[in-house]
């Protein structure tokens, strides 16, 4: 079992960063699992969940865990025991019925300057769909405005809209810190800059590396 947690604010390059782990290691079995796939799906889908979800993340706000926690840690589970999480667990109530059932090898921390997360944000596209996201400078499409597997038009969410995204930042800061205190002392947390995603990437892995090939316990990183 390797289970690796990537977290950072809303335009960090998280899910960038994760869809290149998990092409760097999908031949040792690893999989991809990101809560925002899994809301954003049913709220294409037009479940309730989906439309009780998408009341708060158009407030910039994280779906409460009375709605979210029983169906996203299922469908983590079925990700399998390697896996590359992008956003969750992302505050207390949600690490402890992690670490209960599926506990966490290594946490990714990225530091990203604000100004540029709301940089970002503001030139986030996104496929409905989907829910792909590009950014215009960082992750463009190849097709101005036309999303890379469907040719189907991208549009800005209206989530990430410059208030919006502020507040999903402090939001952010107010939850995920507590997170991330709890697996520094457990010294398996790792912070790294992350507006350079090719290097965070290349740095990740050859932390992975090292673990899945050690017979030694690891006790913190370097």
């Amino acid at each position: 079992m390797y289970r690796v947690l990537l977290s950072g604010a809303a335009g960090s390059g998280k899910g960038t960063i994760a869809r290149m782990l998990v092409r760097e290691f999908e031949p040792l079995g690893f999989n991809y699992f990101a809560a925002g796939d899994f809301i954003r799906d049913h709220i294409a889908r037009g479940t309730e969940f989906g439309v009780r979800a998408q009341s708060f993340l158009n407030k910039g706000e994280h779906v409460p865990d009375s709605i979210l926690n029983g169906a996203i840690l299922a469908e983590m589970l079925k990700a399998g025991p390697r896996v590359i999480l992008d956003g969750y667990p992302r505050n207390m109530n949600q690490l402890k019925m992690v670490e209960d059932q599926a506990p966490l090898n290594l946490v990714v921390e990225l530091k990203v300057p604000r100004k540029v997360l709301i940089d970002r944000l503001s030139k986030q596209l996104v496929h409905p769909a989907s829910g792909r996201a590009y950014n215009l400078e960082v992750n463009p499409p190849k097709e101005e405005g036309k999303d890379d597997i469907t040719g189907e038009p991208l549009f800005k969410r209206s989530m990430d809209q410059l208030e919006v995204a502020r507040r999903r930042l402090e939001v952010y800061d107010k939850t995920e810190n507590k997170v991330l205190d709890y697996y520094k002392k457990q010294n398996k947390c790792i912070t790294m800059s992350g507006e350079s995603s090719k290097a965070v990437f290349e740095s990740v892995a050859d932390v992975m590396r090292r673990d899945l090939v050690t017979t030694t316990p690891r006790t913190a990183y370097a």
